[in-house]
Order: structure tokens, then C-alpha cells, then sequence
């Protein structure tokens, strides 16, 4: 049993509708929207943008990275979705110059992609719908089709055993775990971010400017912006993580994280995420 719903792969996904009937904006979707916004910045620098050959790996059924980058101006020189489920390019990419290519309905790790066909991958909100495995199988299928030296952006949650894992959720790792994975899989961290924490985890390395900071913004913010706000600076401790990395296509570099094999505890919700150790 994958998890607590039995499955091996799970395909829900996130819809600013579902926000929209609760009547507010839940700090999933803000830490969603922060993400796309944090890859568009990136690839605005410098005009990036321009020669930027993108696949996005669960690209969801709206393409919100694709629609963001065209309502910003900035189509990219190529972009790519891969999504499970079946779905169709949302129409207001019809009479555009930015016109996406949506490969829907399939299993990203048997598609028939040529290699190093991309300079840019994103994979959000992916990996934790799959067991172990499945993820490992997902990274290695990335690294083949981006370039050495391309630019790949993960986001996940990050597994907390006291906490427990989302009940769609077939597997949550834990931070180091997911660190580790990464390199192992010939993925250099050049940065990571907190995208979502509880306050509780984070509010005891306050100090100075920042408790201030909080203090003031906490008179405004209810605790879903302040999740959001205040996560990226302690990504070690936030309940989800957005990692920016470079594809080496090599384990030949310096690495943040201990082997995975040498992590100590769980390193997954899934009964199968000890399988990592050996991978």
C-alpha cells in the first residue's frame, strides 16, 4: 500500500476554482503562483526568456507557468507541457504568437523525447504523486533531455513525520532526502527556497529586524501570506520547497547534502521511500 489512499500514482491537481469556492486564497495556491513568478523573474534576467527551450513536466490543466510567461510578454523560444491526464491547450493561447506544444495523456518516463532538447525544465508539484521509484525514474528522464548546464526548478513537500503526509499525497521526503536525491541524480543545488512554513517551525529564529518584520506584517497578513512571506528564509524548515539546480549529467561536483544512504530515519511517508537508499 502506496499510502494512506492506496495508490501508486495520484492525479489531482490544484485549481485556483477550488481556492475561489472557499471564499480565500489558501496558501497553496499563493505559494503556487510565487513559484511561477520566482521561474519568470529568472528567465526575464538578462532576457533569458528569449532562447529559453522549456519543458514542464505535470504542466497542469490551465499551463499557468505558460500562461503567466505570455500574459508578461515573454514567450519563450520553445515550450513543451507534459501532463497525465488528458486535457487540451487552454484557448486563450488561440490567435497568439506564443503557441505551446502540450504533449497530455501519458507517462512522462515513457514519452518519446529526443535528448537534450531543452535548456530549461520545471516539475512542480509532481514528484509527491508518485512512488519512489516512479520520481527517480522522472529525475533521470529530465537530466536526458536537458542540456548539460541547463536549468531545472523542483518544487515538493517536504515530509514531516509529526505532521503526516496529504491524503493525495503517494509519497512526502523529507528535506535532506529530497536534497540528497537531487545530487544523486546528478542535479547541482544552486539554490532553494522555502515556498510554505508554519509559523510555529519558524517563528523561535526570529530575531531583530526580522521579529519586527513579523510582528508588523502579522497585523495585516493572516497566517496563509505570512506562511509564504517569511518561508524562503528558512528553507530547511519550511513545509515545501522550490530548488533550482543544474543539470551536470555527472555526480563529479561539490554537494550540499550527505549520501542518501547515510541519512538516518524515514525518508519518505511512502512504505517504499527506504527503496531510495539503494537506488
Amino acid at each position: 500500500m502506496a499510502n494512506a489512499r492506496g495508490k501508486e500514482i495520484d492525479n489531482t491537481h490544484l485549481s485556483i476554482d477550488q481556492a475561489e469556492a472557499r471564499g480565500f486564497i489558501h496558501r497553496d495556491y499563493i505559494a503556487h503562483c510565487l513559484r511561477w513568478t520566482k521561474i519568470a523573474k529568472d528567465l526575464n534576467l538578462g532576457g533569458k526568456y528569449k532562447e529559453a527551450d522549456i519543458i514542464d513536466v505535470g504542466c497542469g490543466k490551465d499551463m499557468p507557468l505558460a500562461r503567466m510567461l505570455m500574459t508578461n510578454r515573454m514567450a519563450p523560444k520553445s515550450y513543451v507541457g507534459i501532463e497525465y491526464n488528458k486535457m487540451e491547450i487552454p484557448h486563450m493561447f488561440d490567435n497568439t504568437t506564443f503557441q505551446p506544444h502540450l504533449i497530455d495523456n501519458v507517462d512522462f518516463t515513457k514519452t518519446d523525447i529526443m535528448e537534450d532538447s531543452f535548456n530549461v525544465s520545471v516539475c512542480l508539484e509532481v514528484l509527491e504523486h508518485v512512488e519512489p521509484s516512479m520520481a527517480v525514474m522522472i529525475l533521470d528522464q529530465i537530466s536526458d533531455v536537458v542540456v548539460q548546464g541547463g536549468t531545472c526548478y523542483f518544487s515538493t513537500p517536504c515530509y514531516d513525520e509529526k505532521v503526516g503526509a496529504a491524503k493525495n499525497h503517494v509519497n512526502e521526503m523529507t528535506y535532506r532526502a529530497f536534497g540528497a536525491l537531487l545530487e544523486a541524480r546528478g542535479f547541482q543545488i544552486l539554490d532553494h527556497y522555502g515556498t510554505f512554513a508554519s509559523q510555529k517551525d519558524y517563528k523561535h529564529e526570529l530575531d531583530g529586524n526580522t521579529k519586527y518584520l513579523y510582528t508588523k506584517l502579522s497585523e495585516y497578513y493572516d497566517t496563509n501570506y505570512l506562511a509564504t512571506i517569511f518561508a524562503p528564509l528558512y528553507p530547511s524548515m519550511a513545509r515545501n520547497v522550490l530548488w533550482k539546480c543544474i543539470n551536470t549529467q555527472s555526480k563529479d561536483f561539490n554537494k550540499r547534502f550527505p549520501p542518501i544512504k547515510e541519512i538516518g530515519g524515514r525518508l519518505g511517508s511512502s512504505e517504499k521511500a527506504d527503496d531510495l537508499r539503494y537506488a
